[in-house]
């Protein structure tokens, strides 16, 4: 995923501009087929990955306005749709902190903080998954701390408060596990602060990792 920031303006003008967010998906590099073992059986299970909402505004921000979040629901969104009987491991790795393309000096970098939380409720919709959220937690990266990294580990379709069941019965005649889907979507959302930073462009990488455990 790459995060673009535009147009941070001196506080000295009066004319305001949008601070946006982007999230661009590559499924080829960033998401891949799976294939889980049960014993001597041997299938290959995909993971579907959608990304619902590929923007996330900030809304107008000028040079030294401090602190500028983007809440739950302002949130860039991914569908993961998968077998439901089975976990996920999943790895939000920010790859630096917002700068402007080619320049590596703190007054062009800009402290960025990252949040996620994702639903497994079996909600059909991010609309409805937004009221039953779980928090991964939040990382934030600046010119000192340049990378970060979050991970976890849920069902695709939460269990309860019941322990993990055994593995589902592998693929036989007249039983398709890809057609026991359930989604998951994930929310990444967070915050930027402007703190006499350099006028220009900023942006940022961010890989997501998907597997099944």
């Amino acid at each position: 995923m790459i995060l673009n920031l535009f147009d941070i303006l001196p506080s000295s003008q009066a004319k305001f501009t949008a601070v946006f967010l982007f999230l661009l998906l590559s499924c080829n590099s960033l998401f891949s087929q799976d294939e889980i073992n049960f014993g001597e059986f041997s299938s290959r299970y995909s993971i579907t990955t959608t990304l619902i909402n590929s923007e996330l505004e900030f809304g107008n921000i000028l040079q030294s306005q401090g602190t500028k979040e983007a809440d739950i629901d302002e949130a860039a969104v991914i569908e993961i749709e998968g077998i439901k009987y089975l976990d996920i491991i999943l790895d939000i790795a920010i790859d630096s902190p917002m700068q402007i393309d080619g320049c590596s000096q703190q007054s062009c970098t800009m402290q960025f903080t990252l949040k996620a939380s994702y639903s497994n409720s079996g909600e059909t919709s991010e609309i409805s998954a937004l009221n039953k959220t779980k928090f991964i937690g939040q990382r934030t990266v600046d010119f000192t701390n340049k990378t970060g990294l979050l991970t976890t580990q849920f069902p695709i379709l939460e269990r309860g408060s019941a322990p993990p069941g055994p593995p589902p019965t592998p693929d036989f005649k007249g039983r398709n596990l890809e057609a026991e889907k359930e989604s998951v979507f994930i929310f990444l959302y967070g915050s930027i602060t402007a703190s006499n930073n350099d006028v220009g462009s900023y942006a940022s990488n961010i890989t997501v990792s998907i597997n099944y455990d």
